[in-house]
């Protein structure tokens, strides 16, 4: 079976209503006006590097409008955006399908989210599901999990068509081809992978001093091609929550990293939802989920900060880890292995961003 035909079926046997209000969303995006998309043509301009300076292409959706788009880093080239949608988006490394909102997120239930093609323009493939929190690709771009509306998680194998069914929320497809989730539950100190304790409370607990009180809770994670496995917990008592980072190798605990305590409004998000290795793996990305929200970068032989507290609207890491591109909402800031200043500022107003 084709990857087109696997991906074709995937709307069999789902609710008619979910089916229905994806078309109706697919078919306004395509009509209503919206506000105008970056402008197709080649990036000028005082910082920007010369074409081939850097490789790859970048993903993202505009800041005004929420559109899908393409700037490749080659030439330089924006290409055409594709329909008004919602502003979230996630790209596998490779692949010729993302993710992408299709509303915004419906309180706790999660928000609609279809398959978008990535062509040119980008456009919407075929509904998905309701979706709570962020999906997880494989490296390949042949598998999707997500966590559903009744919090348990799912990963879609898009070569068959074939769904499997998991414990758990916030999957994340280790390089291994298995499936990291948390108990769906808040407070909960326990790892899943593929619906097995991987970690469990008492060994999470370890980096806390036994005098330390309160509960333990799991907020995010990601493991390194060489079973490195990263693991934000945070414990609360008396008052203050205590944030760390623990790298963990088979059953050893390898370093902990105390993390500041970045404060946000309630229903914000925590800091950690979103953890991501860098190519190279000596970095590791700490964020919130979502636009406008503040980052961290830990160099994780040392535990420092390799990037202070940053306000960002999506990064993504160059293939190679050497780069780091941060969106501002303004503009893309591209930072080099050093991570201070920017190397270059591309005008690209990007409200989700990945590097391919």
């Amino acid at each position: 079976m084709t990857r087109r035909r696997a991906v074709s079926g995937l709307v069999l046997g789902a609710v008619a209503v979910l089916a229905a209000a994806a078309a109706y969303d697919a078919l306004r995006a395509e009509t209503r006006a919206g506000p105008a998309p970056a402008d197709e043509g080649t990036l000028t301009g005082a910082g920007v590097p010369r074409p081939g300076e850097l490789s790859g292409t970048l993903v993202f959706v505009t800041q005004a409008g929420c559109r899908p788009q393409t700037l490749s880093l080659e030439t330089l080239t924006l290409g055409p955006a594709g329909p008004s949608l919602a502003c979230a988006l996630w790209v596998p490394r490779r692949g010729e399908l993302a993710a992408v909102s299709l509303t915004p997120a419906l309180g706790f239930r999660g928000s609609r989210a279809a398959l978008l093609r990535l062509g040119e323009p980008p456009e919407v493939a075929e509904a998905l599901a309701i979706v709570r929190g962020e999906p997880s690709w494989s490296e390949d771009g042949r598998r999707v999990a997500w966590c559903t509306a009744a919090r348990a998680t799912v990963v879609l194998d898009l070569d068959t068509g074939a769904r499997t069914r998991l414990p758990g929320c916030n999957p994340k497809i280790a390089p291994d081809g298995s499936v990291l989730t948390r108990p769906a539950r808040l407070l909960t100190a326990t790892l899943l992978r593929d619906g097995d304790v991987l970690l469990a409370g008492d060994e999470l607990l370890r980096p806390f001093g036994a005098s330390e009180e309160g509960p333990l809770d799991v907020v995010g994670f990601d493991v390194r091609p060489d079973g490195l496995l990263a693991v934000v917990t945070v414990r609360f008592g008396g008052g203050r929550p205590r944030r760390h980072l623990q790298l963990w190798r088979g059953e050893r605990l390898e370093r902990t990293v105390l993390l500041p305590e970045l404060g946000l409004p309630a229903g914000s998000g925590r800091l950690g939802e979103r953890v991501e290795f860098a190519p190279s793996g000596r970095e590791l990305a700490v964020s919130f989920a979502g636009a406008g929200r503040q980052m961290v970068v830990v160099d994780v032989e040392t535990g420092e900060l390799a990037l202070e507290p940053t306000f960002q609207h999506g990064f993504a890491w160059s293939p190679d880890g050497r780069w780091l591109a941060v969106s501002t909402g303004e503009e893309i800031r591209v930072l080099g292995p050093d991570r201070r200043d920017p190397v270059y500022v591309l005008p690209v107003g990007a409200a989700s961003l990945a590097w391919r």
